[in-house]
């Protein structure tokens, strides 16, 4: 088969399938970079990297698990060996007992939905730290390197890893690749994706340091693309393409926004990535601790211009900053597969015309229900439940969205005050504007409106009021919908008691059970496409609970019934 013929490496795992979607920011796009050292329990710190360690293999549990639990999907690894002997092919870079193989089997055991990628190339290996096999004169030798970079992307595959990416830069190296992992059977089980475009930058300094990567002589400008060489980034990505690369990457990203646009035109139908690289990283770190502007803020600022150029993969160790989709600030975001899956639209009919309505249809549901029913059953204890279902649905809602009264409790479980511009953009501003329901403006509050990452300035006379936004882990949809659903069963079995109905209260059981159906799927698409697992599990739970209070009165009932009844019983006795 030819190579051009292989597309399923670019989408045989459900996070690559996402990354076909063109999309916005989302956490799929996000993709952790890991320094993994040879000492098994390391957890060391890296200078110029602040934050940042390389990491042992029995340390990574701790580090990413509280990662992944806020919804990291994918990570890539790079290999610092320390111990190692390191050669002039780079031999221990696939070693069975290295760095990077033990991470992936760790990795595929610890965390079974994590993607995880990797970096192949032999910088970190060799003993000069360059990325090939070299010539008596110290030039690059090509064709030997690429068969060497080439075995090593298959040995990471067979070890577990959904994705190699060579960073070397060695000419011919994709198809290279791309024919080793078809021949040992991964080419639809594994992604390639290309460092087309990886530009001999200055913002390296701080992943050689964290890496232990800097050559030891000269360095890789012949063989990395010149700085200046747009033209020379253009090749290299339609050479990559024809190559069978799944996925095309510029790095670094923001020097180079030029040339992640041009990515997007000439791989239109191939995913973007981008590496916001250890410079990058260092650089933003920099002017926050100095007082420039603020670490988030500029941290969303950054990417949002790699989006904008048409990337949607990042690489970033600054994206533990934004990862957690419980910020508000993300809120606004749509689902990455909006455009393809009706359903993970916001706009979808279920949630416009139901959801968004979900007890004001319960509610009408009940009375049609209760109206109907005939005298026996139409009873002021199911009007008293619907009295105490519809208290929990305000309280909840009062929290969620925040009046005045729940407001310090709301900031209190980490919640934002928000101003949403005319461009759909919010921006955080302090939450005592949201107290003071301040109105706010670029005439009056031009500080505001400077530092938004907003591509978007609205006019001077253009004013608003500033909202809190909740920033607790619960599914308001889940809750709603699991306490409707439990709430019109439990009205059910009233009318099922009966052993004759009208007409009309026949048609009102009807509309309950195919009320609490349309709940049903409603749940399911929300389940389906949005929210996270924690925020979805204890939406159910508080549903469920709610629902459990508003029985205590009738169990309370019951039980004296039934003592009732045992002294009766004891009296005619």
């Amino acid at each position: 088969m030819d190579i051009s013929s292989i597309l399923q490496g670019g989408y045989h795992h459900p996070l690559t399938r996402s990354w076909q979607a063109k999309q916005q920011l989302t956490k799929s796009m996000l993709m952790y970079p890991i320094f993994i050292t040879d000492d098994p329990d390391a957890r060391v710190e890296i200078p110029s990297l602040p934050g940042q360690c390389r990491w042992g293999v029995n340390r990574l549990e701790e580090f990413l698990g509280p990662l992944v639990k806020k919804g990291l999907t994918s990570v890539i690894l790079f290999g610092v060996p320390l111990k190692c002997n390191k050669d002039a092919h780079g031999t221990p870079a696939d070693d069975p007992e290295g760095p990077v193989i033990l991470a992936i089997k760790r990795l595929r055991t610890l965390f079974p939905s994590l993607y995880i990628a990797t970096d192949v190339c032999l910088c970190e290996y060799t003993d000069h730290g360059h990325c090939g096999y070299l010539n008596e004169d110290g030039t690059i030798d090509n064709t030997p390197s690429v068969a060497r970079i080439a075995q090593v992307a298959v040995n990471y595959a067979k070890a577990g890893a959904h994705c190699v990416a060579p960073s070397d830069m060695m000419d011919g190296r994709i198809k290279a690749i791309k024919r080793g992992l078809i021949d040992a059977g991964y080419g639809n089980r594994c992604t390639l994706m290309a460092y087309s475009a990886k530009f001999a930058s200055s913002l390296y300094g701080p992943f050689r340091d964290a890496a232990g990567s800097a050559p030891s002589f000269g360095n890789r400008k012949c063989y990395q693309l010149p700085v200046s060489g747009r033209g020379l980034a253009r090749r290299a990505i339609l050479r990559d393409v024809q190559e069978g690369a799944d996925i095309i990457m510029v790095k670094p990203a923001l020097p180079y926004l030029d040339v992640i646009g041009d990515a997007g035109q000439l791989a239109a139908d191939h995913p973007i990535a981008c590496y916001q690289v250890s410079g990058e990283f260092a650089m933003v770190h920099a002017g926050a601790a100095a007082g420039v502007y603020d670490l988030k803020t500029m941290a969303f600022e950054t990417v949002d211009s790699m989006i904008r150029a048409a990337s949607v993969t990042l690489y970033s160790v600054i994206h533990n900053t934004y990862l957690d989709t419980s910020n508000p600030i993300l809120t606004h975001l749509s689902h990455p597969l909006s455009k393809t899956h009706y359903f993970a639209s916001k706009a979808n009919f279920i949630n416009v015309y139901f959801i968004k309505k979900a007890w004001a249809w319960t509610t009408a549901t009940f009375f049609i229900s209760w109206i109907t029913s005939p005298p026996s059953i139409r009873t002021r204890e199911r009007l008293l439940k619907w009295v105490a279902h519809t208290t929990m649905w305000l309280i909840f809602t009062g929290w969620f969205f925040g009046p005045a009264i729940f407001e310090r409790l709301i900031v209190a479980s980490g919640g934002e005050c928000v101003l949403a511009l005319p461009s759909g953009d919010p921006i955080t501003v302090p939450v005592e504007l949201c107290f003071t329901r301040s109105h706010l403006s670029p005439s009056s509050h031009p500080e505001l409106f400077v530092t938004s990452s907003s591509s978007f300035t609205p006019p001077v006379d253009w004013r608003a009021v500033p909202r809190l936004r909740r920033g607790h882990d619960v599914s308001g949809h889940i809750f709603l919908l699991t306490m409707a659903i439990l709430f019109l069963t439990d009205q059910l079995r009233y009318s099922l008691r009966l052993i004759e109905r009208g007409a009309l209260h026949t048609v009102a059981v009807a509309a309950n059970v195919m009320m609490i159906l349309t709940w049903f799927f409603a749940t399911y698409t929300t389940c389906l496409y949005f929210h996270t697992p924690l925020e979805k599990i204890t939406g159910f739970i508080l549903g469920a609970s709610c629902f459990a209070i508003t029985l205590l009165p009738e169990v309370e009932a019951a039980e004296k019934r039934r003592k009732a009844g045992n002294v009766k019983q004891l009296k005619e006795t």
